[in-house]
């Protein structure tokens, strides 16, 4: 019993960390997608690395978080996002730097590992509500569309930041409904939940 009135305690005491790490998730994203669709140019490293390395701090501490409320969902997705996200940008400052070489073959491997990841979060996520649906279901579609573009259809990266930025903007309404909806005490932008 006395375990349990711990757990409530620290339910209580933690806010949703799904809100600050969608938030962080969408606006990387938003700029990433930008870069991948050929809109912003070369220059746009300045701010995509920073923007990838802070990303990947906000999910791992998310990720805490979430785990802190006994959320695996929330802890699981912010931790293994966390990690895309820090190594996205490191492995961009250390090209930046010249000491490391991007090998096509390997990002593959480790974009298609992350299809996997976001299939089964996605399937996961059927029980959860429609706005998470479509994110999770754009975001497969994103790596997907990179999956492919490694793969010899090149053309398709673009494809994929295009298809990246309404994710990205899904992503914010859902963290803008969880901020405005706490101080609202009331759900102001619905989600779509799934009936029970």
């Amino acid at each position: 019993m006395a375990e349990d009135t711990n757990v409530n305690v620290i339910n209580q005491a933690v806010a949703d960390p799904s809100t600050v790490g969608l938030a962080s998730f969408g606006i990387a994203l938003f700029t990433l997608s930008f870069a991948n669709a050929g809109i912003l140019g070369p220059n746009a490293v300045c701010i995509l690395i920073p923007l990838a390395l802070v990303t990947g701090v906000i999910h791992f501490i998310a990720c805490l978080n979430g785990f802190k409320k006994n959320e695996l969902f929330t802890g699981l997705v912010f931790g293994i996002y966390g990690m895309f996200w820090l190594i996205h940008g490191l492995l961009n400052l250390g090209i930046a730097l010249k000491i490391t070489v991007m090998d096509a073959n390997t990002l593959l491997v480790f974009l298609v590992a992350y299809t996997i990841f976001t299939l089964y979060v996605l399937i996961a996520a059927l029980v959860t509500n429609k706005a998470v649906i479509l994110t999770l279901s754009l975001l497969l579609a994103v790596f997907v569309l990179l999956d492919l573009g490694l793969a010899g259809y090149p053309s398709l990266i673009a494809m994929a930041g295009y298809v990246g930025i309404p994710c990205s903007l899904m992503a914010l309404y859902i963290s803008a409904s969880g901020l405005i909806g706490s101080l609202y005490g009331r759900s102001v932008l619905p989600v779509g939940p799934i009936a029970g």
